[in-house]
Order: structure tokens, then sequence, then C-alpha cells
């Protein structure tokens, strides 16, 4: 595995072909290559996995306040995004040859300085933190959380079952929202996930449904 860092780019990317805003120098911008070479089964919880060991290892940058996830790859904190992930993979017949894990974090940037349509969602760790984060320690501790995620996930074995490390740092849960899945639009209250890493919503009549892959919005009132 290889990864490239750095404090900024100009042309990021996020899910579904979105644009990340990334004008400032004083973010991280972080890709992480693996050839596994396995069959993709193997790594498919791989970026839950890895927004959980990420979102741990930042916390002792912000201790004060808590950093949860929106599933399935934006990091929060108080209900305002400060990192987004991707990640893309290379397929040959049936095995997984080579994933590009990315993530944007944004670190020391200033909210304020966000486009307008940005900063009522928006945050960054310096923002929470109240001041400066360390670039070089924080891209570390990034890089080792990708690293034991990967290496879980390729184990095949793990002391903590995925629902339940989600669960503490669920940003979701409880809350009501709606998810559009291939064209169909669910509603419900977010319940937490199941062993296969898909997002529950419990509807009006008390039923659980499960959403594999989609858009997910919180619902206004």
């Amino acid at each position: 595995p290889f990864a490239v860092a750095s404090s900024c780019q100009t042309r990021g990317r996020g899910r579904l072909g979105r644009e990340w805003y990334s004008a400032s120098a004083d973010n991280l911008y972080l890709s992480v290559v693996f050839e596994p070479n396995i069959a993709p089964q193997q790594l498919q919880h791989f970026t839950l996995w890895a927004g959980i060991y990420i979102c741990r290892a930042l916390q002792q940058f912000v201790p004060k306040a808590a950093l949860q996830i929106k599933w399935p790859n934006d990091l929060h904190c108080g209900g305002r995004k400060f990192a987004g992930m991707l990640t893309e993979a290379k397929m040959d017949a049936d095995r997984l040859r080579s994933i590009v894990f990315g993530i944007g974090i944004n670190l020391n940037s200033n909210p304020n300085r966000f486009p307008s349509a940005l900063k009522a969602i928006a945050t960054s760790l310096y923002a929470i933190n109240g001041e400066a984060v360390p670039f070089n320690k924080v891209t570390a501790c990034v890089v080792q959380a990708i690293h034991r995620a990967y290496a879980s996930c390729m184990q095949g074995a793990s002391s903590e079952h995925l629902p339940e490390a989600w669960a503490p740092l669920d940003a979701l849960h409880g809350k009501a929202v709606t998810a559009l899945q291939g064209g169909r639009t669910i509603a419900g209250i977010a319940s937490g996930i199941d062993a296969s890493g898909a997002l529950l919503l419990q509807a009006d009549d008390g039923t659980l449904q499960a959403v594999r892959a989609g858009d997910v919005t919180l619902k206004k009132n």
C-alpha cells in the first residue's frame, strides 16, 4: 500500500461525482491505495470500518466535542460535516484487484471563509477545537487508522461487531430521515445499521427497512 497526502487540491470529488470544495490550503486531502487481490466480499465493510477508526483517532484532537459518522461516509460534529470519505475499486472478474480510499478533512480552515452554501452545513477541526490542529500528527493518525481498518477486514475477524462499533458514533440515530435508493424514496427513523452495513429505518408502522445504498438526508419539519 502507499499513500498520497496534500494540504490542498484542485479537483476534489465526492460520492456520486459531486464536487468537493477544497480551495483552502489548511486541510488534509489523503488517498491510500491497497492491492488486496481477493474476493470483494472481504472488504465490503471497509469504508464503514475506516470511518469508525478515523473518527476514534481524530477524537483526541477535539476532546471536548463528540465526533460522529453520518451513514455511509461523512464525518460530522454538531450536525455539521467536516470530512468525507470515498472508496473506489478496480475489479477483474471476481477479484478485487485494487482499492483507493480517499478522505478530505477540514483541518484548520475557517468556516467563515467557506462559500455561502456551505457555511451552515460544514465545519472544521479548527472551528470545533478553538485552535489549530497539527497537520503532520493528524495525517499520521489517519493513515494508521485506515491501515487498522484494512487489516481488520483482511483478517476477517474482529473483537467488535460492526453494528455495536457504529452505534456510539451514529449521527443519524433516532432522527427522521429520507433515503433515495434506486429512484425510490424511503422515509423513517434511523435505527442504526445491521451486520451487512445497511442503514435501518423504522417506518411509521414499526417495520424496519434496510437501505443498502443511496442518498440520505435529514427530514425537514
